[in-house]
C-alpha cells in the first residue's frame, strides 16, 4: 500500500503515518463493543505482513493469559477513524485500537482514551525513544503504547545516477546533501535523463503533513514552542515554501505528484519514471518485487539548517470504557516487549520505538541491507518536532496543509499568502480545539 493511503502515513506523516483528518464515512455496525471479562476486542488495519505478526502476537498473549482471548477486527484505513468515533459515541468501542501518532492526540484530549500512567513506571517510560513518548502523551500522560515508528529516506536509481554520472550519494545524515547541493543534483538528472523526473514526494492526500519536514529543516515551526499560536509565519517557513514550490517551477517533481493527486511515490519509482523517491521503509516489501535489488539503493534526506524527517508509524491505545482496563493494560506491555517489538518490526519491516532495539541487528524480511540508513534518519526526529504534530487539532491543521499547499504549488499562490492562510487557519483550529 502508498503511504499516503494506509497511512498517516502513511500522516503518514506522516505516516506515518497518514493522518486520518478528515471524517469519512463507512461505518460497519457488526463491529461494535467490547469482547466481554475475558475477550479482548482489538480493532486495527495494516498490510498482509503486519496482520499476520498482529494475530501472532495475539495467540502468543493468549498462551501465557490461559482462558483470555484477544479478538483482532480488521479495518480499512479509510474506515478506521470513522468507525471508532461512532463506537465512542454510541459506547460500543472495542477494548483497544491501533492510531497513527497525529490522530492519537485528538482522542486522548477528548478523555476518550485509557490513562496509562498507573501501568508505566518511570523505568518503563525511560525504555522508548523520547520523541515517539512524547507523541503518546498529553499533559504528562501516557495514553498508547508507541509500537513502531517508520521514517522517510530517498531511494535512488542507481541506473539513473550512473546514465547523469553522480557517482557519489551520502552514506551518512552527516554526509546528507545540502538543499544547494540536492538542487543541483535534481538539475543535472533533469537535463542527463529525457522523459524522467528527478524526484517524487509523499506528501499526498492526508501525508500533506510530511511537507514540514522541510520546515523543520530550515530552523521553522508550524506552532509556537508553548503549541498555543502558530509559528508557520517566519523567515524560515519563507524559505521552506518558496524552496518546494521551486520543484514544481523547474520540472523537478512530476506535475501530478501534488498535494491532491494520487500519484504516489512508490508507484512512481518502480514505473522508473522518476530517478529518487523520499519513501518510508514500510513502503519497501511493495517496491522490492517491481525492482531488482541492484538497481536501487537508499540515501538521506538534504539537510537545511538541521536534519528532519516525519513522524511516522503508529501507536495503540486502550479506550477509556473498556470493561478490561487490567487487561488491556497488560496487553499493551505486552505488545512492545522488547521480543515481541522486534518480530513485529522485521515482519513489517518497521523502526523500534524502544531504545534498547536501537543498535540490535534485527532481520528484517526485505531489504535489511536499507534499513540502517532508514533508522539512522529516524534520528533527525526531535521530540519538539514531534509535539507540533500531536497536538489535538493537528487533524484541522493537515486540512489547512492540503489546501494551502496544493494552491502554492498547482496554483503558484504566492508564498507568503500561503503561510498566512495556514497561520489563520492553524489559529481557529487551536481555539475550537
Amino acid at each position: 500500500m502508498a503511504v499516503a493511503r494506509r497511512v498517516v502515513l502513511g500522516a503518514a506523516v506522516a505516516g506515518a503515518g497518514a493522518v486520518g483528518f478528515a471524517r469519512r464515512s463507512g461505518f460497519s455496525p457488526s463491529n461494535t463493543g467490547a469482547g466481554g471479562p475475558d475477550t479482548l476486542t482489538f480493532s486495527l488495519w495494516g498490510s498482509d505482513a503486519e496482520v499476520a505478526a498482529f494475530r501472532a502476537l495475539g495467540r502468543a498473549f493468549e498462551r501465557r493469559h490461559q482462558g483470555v482471548r484477544v479478538q483482532i477486527r480488521l479495518e480499512t484505513y479509510e474506515q478506521m477513524y470513522a468507525n471508532m468515533d461512532a463506537l465512542l459515541a454510541g459506547g460500543r468501542a472495542p477494548d483497544l485500537f491501533r492510531c497513527d501518532y497525529a490522530n492519537l492526540g485528538m482522542y486522548s484530549a477528548s478523555g476518550q482514551l485509557l490513562d496509562l500512567s498507573p501501568y508505566f513506571s518511570a523505568k518503563d517510560r525511560a525504555g522508548f525513544l523520547p520523541a515517539l513518548w512524547e507523541a503518546v502523551c498529553q499533559d504528562g500522560r501516557p495514553y498508547a503504547v508507541p509500537h513502531h515508528t517508520d521514517t522517510t529516506a530517498v531511494l535512488y536509481r542507481k541506473d539513473m545516477f550512473s546514465k547523469a554520472g553522480i557517482t557519489h550519494v551520502p552514506s551518512s545524515l552527516e554526509e546528507a546533501w545540502t538543499w544547494d547541493e540536492f538542487s543541483e543534483i535534481c538539475a543535472r538528472l533533469r537535463k542527463k535523463l529525457h522523459g524522467v523526473y528527478p524526484f517524487v514526494y509523499g506528501w499526498q492526500q492526508a501525508g500533506a503533513y510530511r511537507w514540514l519536514t522541510w520546515l523543520w529543516e530550515a530552523g521553522g515551526r508550524v506552532l509556537d514552542k508553548d503549541l498555543s499560536a502558530p509559528a508557520i509565519e517566519s523567515a524560515a517557513g519563507l524559505r521552506a515554501m518558496r524552496y518546494t514550490q521551486d520543484f514544481f517551477r523547474e520540472g523537478f517533481v512530476p506535475p501530478n505528484s501534488s498535494i491532491k493527486s494520487a500519484a504516489y511515490p512508490d508507484a512512481t519509482f518502480t514505473a522508473g519514471t522518476v530517478a529518487m523517491s523520499f519513501a518510508g521503509d514500510f513502503l519497501l516489501p511493495t517496491i522490492d518485487p517491481a525492482l531488482k535489488k541492484e538497481l536501487y539503493g537508499v540515501t538521506f534526506q538534504p539537510r537545511g539548517r538541521q536534519a528532519a524527517t516525519d513522524l511516522g508509524g503508529n501507536a495503540v491505545a486502550a479506550t477509556r470504557d473498556t470493561d478490561n482496563p487490567e487487561l488491556a493494560a497488560t496487553f499493551l506491555k505486552f505488545l512492545v516487549e522488547e521480543e515481541n517489538m522486534a518480530r513485529f518490526c522485521e515482519q513489517g519491516v518497521m523502526l523500534p520505538s524502544r531504545r534498547s532495539l536501537l543498535n540490535r541487528h534485527l532481520d528484517y524480511a526485505v531489504r535489511p541491507d536499507l534499513m540502517s540508513a532508514y533508522a539512522e534518519q529516524a534520528t533527525a526526529l526531535t521530540p519538539a518536532m514531534t509535539a507540533q504534530v500531536a497536538v489535538p487539532s493537528f487533524g484541522r491543521i493537515n486540512t489547512a496543509l492540503q489546501d494551502e499547499l496544493e494552491a502554492a504549488f498547482v496554483n503558484r499562490q504566492p508564498a507568503d499568502v500561503t503561510l498566512h492562510h495556514i497561520a489563520e487557519s492553524t489559529r481557529k483550529a487551536l481555539a475550537s480545539a
